[in-house]
C-alpha cells in the first residue's frame, strides 16, 4: 500500500487539500560506474553576514515567527539561506525566530544556527543539484549489505564488523567505483572523530555503527574517502558505508514529450522493440525510414490507412508506422468543469500509464508512468493508486520511502522529487525500475527521474531553491487520477 511504501518526513499536519467551495472544483543490477561529472561539487560558503545555516533533518520554516503559525517549508541540514540581521520575534524560542529569504521565518536552536562553521554545516556543503535528474550520487546495497560506520574505522574494526571482510575483498570487490572521484577526507575524520549528527538523526555517541542497510537499500551520498585501501561513501544522514558493499545506480534515461508549438496531442508511444518508421505513402508504397526506439513518442495526425491488412498511423512529420503495440493518449475530450484559464493540472490514467500535464485547456507535457501495481483494486487493501481529484500539497526535494513489511522490506532513501497529493500518494522518481509504461508501484505515481525533475519544477506549490521541501494547504496543482 501507499501508506507502507511512503514515509515522508516531516509528515504535514493537516495539510489535506481543503474541498472547494464550489462543485467546479476538485475536492482534496548493473555494476556500471559513476562518471567523474556525477560528483557533486561542494556548495560555496557564502558571506557569513546575514546567514543562517540548518543543522537538523528538517529545519521547519513558519509562515509566521511562532511555532503555531502555519508550516510552509523546511530545509535539510547544510542549506544555507539570507536572514535579516536581528530575530523578529522570540515567542517560544530563545534565540529567535528570523526571516529567511525568500519568506517565512526559522527558530534558530537545536536545529539551525547563525554559525556557517558550524561541523553540521561543513560535512552538509553538497547540496541536491535540482537541475539534475538525479539530485544525488546514489548506492544501492549488495549483499551481504554495508554497515552504517559512524566513524572512518580501523582496519581491526573492519574486521571485528565484517566478519567475511577478507574473503570479502579477495573478490576485487576493492576495485568497485574506481572511476568515482574522491573528495578530500577532512582533518575531523582521519583523526578518529565521529561524523557530526544533524539534529533529528538517531546515531549513538561514542558508537561504531548504527546498525546495517537492509537488502533492498539504497542511499545519496555527499563525499567519498578513500581510508586504508577502501572506498567510504558519506550518507545524507552522515553515516559512513564501505562502497565495496554497494552499486552506483544507474537510472532509467527514459522521459516525456515536451508539447511545444507545433507538438500537440495525440501522440503515441511505440511499446515494441522492433518497429520501425516508415517513409512514403501507403497508396504508393512504403520503404523504411529508421528504427523506432521503445518507448519513443511520436505526435500523430490521427489519419491512418490500412495496406495489406495492417493499419498505418501518420505522424505529423508525414511519415506512417504500424498500429501495433502502441499506447495513445489524446487529449480530454471534455474539459472538466474545473479547468480555468492558466490554472495547472495533471491528468494520470491508470488503464493507459500515461500522464498528461495541462495549464488550462493546454497540454504542455506527455509521459507514461507506474502506477500501483494492482491496476484497478483497493487503494485501501492492495497496491493500487487512489482514483478521484485532489491537490498537491506537500513537496520533497528528496524523501525517505521504507516499509518492514514481511517480505516486502526496503529502505530506499533520499527518493527525488516527491509531490504528494492524497495521504502516502505522491508523484515522485523512481531510480530502482525502468518499467515506465507498466504498473509497478505500491500505490504512488512513479516517474522517470528526467520526468519527474520536469514536473516538481512545473507544479506548485514552488520549492525556493535553497529549501529541501515546501507546504500548502492551497493552490496547489490540480490532480485527476482516472481509470
Amino acid at each position: 500500500m501507499a501508506a507502507a511504501e511512503v514515509a515522508p518526513s516531516p509528515e504535514p499536519s493537516g495539510l489535506e487539500p481543503e474541498a472547494p467551495s464550489s462543485a467546479d472544483e476538485p475536492s482534496d543490477d548493473d555494476e556500471d560506474e559513476p562518471s567523474p561529472s556525477s560528483q557533486r561539487e561542494p556548495e560555496p560558503i557564502v558571506d557569513p553576514g546575514h546567514l543562517l545555516v540548518a543543522i537538523g533533518r528538517e529545519t521547519l520554516v513558519y509562515e509566521r515567527p511562532s511555532f503555531k503559525s502555519q508550516k510552509i517549508g523546511y530545509l535539510r541540514a547544510g542549506a544555507q539561506v539570507r536572514r535579516d540581521e536581528k530575530p523578529a520575534g522570540f515567542e517560544g524560542c530563545k534565540l529567535g525566530f528570523y526571516r529567511v529569504m525568500p519568506e517565512g521565518y526559522v527558530c534558530v536552536g537545536p536545529t539551525a544556527t547563525l554559525d556557517p562553521a558550524h561541523p553540521v554545516a561543513q560535512f552538509s556543503r553538497v547540496r541536491p543539484d535540482r537541475s539534475a535528474p538525479m539530485p544525488y550520487l546514489y548506492a544501492r546495497s549488495l549483499y551481504p549489505t554495508p554497515p552504517f560506520y559512524t566513524r572512518l574505522p580501523s582496519k581491526l574494526e573492519q574486521q571485528q564488523q565484517e566478519v567475511e571482510l577478507a574473503r570479502h575483498l579477495e573478490a576485487n570487490t576493492r576495485y568497485a567505483w574506481r572511476s568515482a572521484e574522491s573528495d578530500p577526507t577532512p582533518p575531523f575524520l582521519l583523526s578518529g572523530g565521529q561524523a557530526p549528527t544533524p539534529f533529528g538523526y538517531a546515531h549513538e555517541a561514542n558508537k561504531l555503527t548504527s546498525g546495517r542497510a537492509v537488502p533492498d537499500s539504497s542511499f545519496a551520498l555527499l563525499a567519498i574517502y578513500d581510508h586504508q585501501g577502501r572506498r567510504f561513501g558519506l550518507t545524507t544522514d552522515m553515516s559512513l558505508l564501505p562502497l565495496d558493499r554497494m552499486k552506483p545506480v544507474v537510472a532509467s534515461t527514459f522521459h516525456g514529450l515536451s508539447l511545444t508549438a507545433g507538438v500537440n496531442l495525440p501522440v503515441v508511444f511505440v511499446r515494441a522493440k522492433n518497429a520501425f518508421l516508415y517513409a512514403g505513402s501507403p497508396s504508393s508504397g512504403l520503404s523504411i525510414a529508421r528504427p523506432i526506439g521503445f518507448r519513443e513518442a511520436l505526435p500523430i495526425t490521427g489519419r491512418s490507412r490500412v495496406l495489406s491488412g495492417l493499419t498505418y498511423l501518420e505522424t505529423t512529420a508525414g511519415d506512417w508506422l504500424r498500429d501495433e503495440n502502441l499506447v495513445r493518449v489524446d487529449k480530454m475530450a471534455q474539459r472538466p468543469g474545473w479547468v480555468k484559464p492558466g490554472r495547472t493540472w495533471i491528468h494520470v490514467s491508470i488503464l493507459k500509464q500515461s500522464m498528461v500535464a495541462y495549464e488550462g485547456d493546454t497540454p504542455v507535457y506527455v509521459t507514461l508512468v507506474s502506477t500501483g501495481a494492482d491496476g484497478l483494486g483497493d487503494p485501501k487493501t492492495t497496491h493500487s493508486t487512489v482514483r478521484g481529484q485532489f491537490l498537491i500539497h506537500t513537496k520533497h526535494v528528496t524523501a525517505t520511502m521504507d516499509s518492514d513489511e514481511v517480505g516486502d522490506a526496503f529502505d530506499l532513501r533520499d527518493v527525488p522529487y516527491v509531490q504528494y497529493f492524497s495521504e502516502g500518494f505522491a508523484f515522485h522518481a523512481a531510480y530502482w525500475h525502468d518499467t515506465f509504461g507498466t504498473p509497478h508501484s505500491h500505490g504512488c505515481v512513479n516517474l522517470s527521474p528526467s520526468d519527474s525533475r520536469w514536473l516538481f519544477h512545473w507544479t506548485d506549490p514552488p520549492v525556493p531553491q535553497a529549501w529541501h521541501g515546501a507546504m500548502s494547504l492551497r493552490g496547489g496543482t490540480l490532480v485527476y487520477v482516472s481509470p
